[in-house]
């Protein structure tokens, strides 16, 4: 079964990313820890002792919190492919959310629906978004959304509008947008892998990869044009937003915060040889957890 590590292919990945194919060696390990996070009495943040979610050899990356913020899940690699697994935070266990025969990617809750929506590698090596609902019949548990082709990363807002990276002729990724018709707008260029929404699902927040140093900016249905932010760390391009109003980024050992969308601040560093290279951040709905994607300790890339 062929396999395509997202965005290879626009040649601006991270190192936790490279492209595949079968008989190809194993993508680079990468784990997910957990972390609660807890302000002190000065306002200052502190994260918790780390839980070590996937605790699998190699690939485990891409994660996002459940509505009810209860489950984890993520992407698998396992067996020459890519699957969604989940982790359930009160008992501590992974199962497979739903295996299939194609590889899949970017778990992501729908406002207002059940199931999940995720990209999906078809045998031809063409990536779709893809909706997949492990309580329905065998023959429906996994349902094409559309004909738009080379999705990348995704996100939707409360409206039912799809918001998509999808893959350019430029080594890059633009951002397309899909109502209910189905019909793909161009609505940007150049953007990185990060769609964000805010706590009520009406605002999209990405990286705008046509400043220096790259920016977060905000758009919904209604905007005309994307609305400038706040720039990002310089070299990241993966950055969360919580329902308390913060940012969040890392890079190589850092946590970076911005409680007021003007300045970064560093919330912790990692001084632990296991934990290096961030690569993902993510919050739940609470956002009291935050689960951080580091390479495995012997991923020296």
């Amino acid at each position: 079964m062929k396999y395509i590590l997202l965005l290879f292919i626009c040649l601006q990945v991270s190192a936790e990313e490279t492209s595949q194919v079968k008989t190809s060696p194993a993508p680079p390990g990468s784990e997910i820890l957990l972390f609660d996070i807890q302000a002190d009495i000065s306002g200052g943040i502190n994260l918790s002792s780390a839980i070590n979610i996937s605790g699998f050899k190699g690939y485990d990356s891409q994660p996002r919190f459940s509505k009810d913020g209860q489950h984890i899940y993520y992407t698998h690699f396992e067996k020459d492919q890519m699957d969604i697994y989940q982790y359930d935070i009160s008992s501590g266990t992974n199962k497979p959310y739903l295996t299939t025969a194609e590889s899949e990617y970017s778990p992501t809750p729908i406002p207002g629906k059940e199931g999940l929506s995720v990209v999906q590698v078809d045998a031809k090596g063409d990536q779709y978004l893809v909706i997949l609902n492990n309580q329905l019949p065998k023959e429906k548990q996994a349902q094409r959304y559309s004909d738009l082709k080379q999705v990348g990363y995704f996100n939707w807002t409360a409206d039912g509008i799809l918001w998509s990276f999808i893959l350019n002729d430029k080594n890059g990724g633009d951002m397309y947008q899909q109502d209910a018709s189905k019909k793909a707008v161009k609505v940007a260029e150049n953007i990185a892998r990060s769609f964000i929404t805010d706590k009520a699902a009406k605002q999209l927040y990405f990286a705008d990869k046509n400043t220096q140093p790259w920016t977060i900016k905000s758009i919904n249905v209604k905007q005309a044009e994307a609305a400038m932010v706040m720039s990002l760390p310089i070299g990241v391009e993966d950055f969360t937003f919580d329902s308390k109003g913060r940012f969040w980024a890392g890079r190589g050992n850092t946590l970076f915060v911005s409680t007021d969308q003007k300045r970064w601040y560093i919330a912790h560093e990692f001084t632990d040889p296991d934990y290096h290279q961030i690569t993902r951040v993510t919050t739940n709905p609470n956002a009291d957890k935050i689960a951080i994607v580091f390479a495995e300790k012997d991923n020296l890339e």
